[in-house]
């Protein structure tokens, strides 16, 4: 398997994590689509950033980006999830009035959203 390191002009979107980043089990996987036949292909995960670099491991095959061709790059949906994962909330409740009240409904709600 070969590096492949795309160089831009602009900065990177700060949302772009690298292998081993903090942590990070899995690196975003980056793609590209080609000016010329307007087809999108996969360039591979991302092993690197610098301030106005990505570099990406490649298959030795695989087809190259190349000037105007549009990167984008996408995240890992087993990894990257959004919301608080495994934590609980607890609550209490009290009433300070005298009289008598009845609780009708507490409802919470729980999904996977990424």
């Amino acid at each position: 398997m070969a590096t492949v390191t795309l160089t831009f002009t602009n900065p990177l979107n700060v949302s772009l994590q690298a292998n081993n980043t903090n942590g990070y089990p899995g690196a975003d996987i980056v793609f590209f689509k080609d000016s010329e036949d307007n087809k999108i292909y996969k360039v591979g995960p991302c092993i690197a950033i610098s301030e106005n670099t990505i570099t990406c491991d490649i298959e030795d095959d695989a087809k190259r980006p190349g000037n105007g061709d549009f990167i984008f790059f996408t995240k890992k949906k087993e990894i990257n999830t959004t919301g608080i994962i495994g934590y609980f909330a607890e609550v209490d409740m009290e009433v300070t009035s005298t009289t008598k009240k009845e609780l009708f409904a507490v409802n919470s709600e729980v999904f996977l959203s990424s």
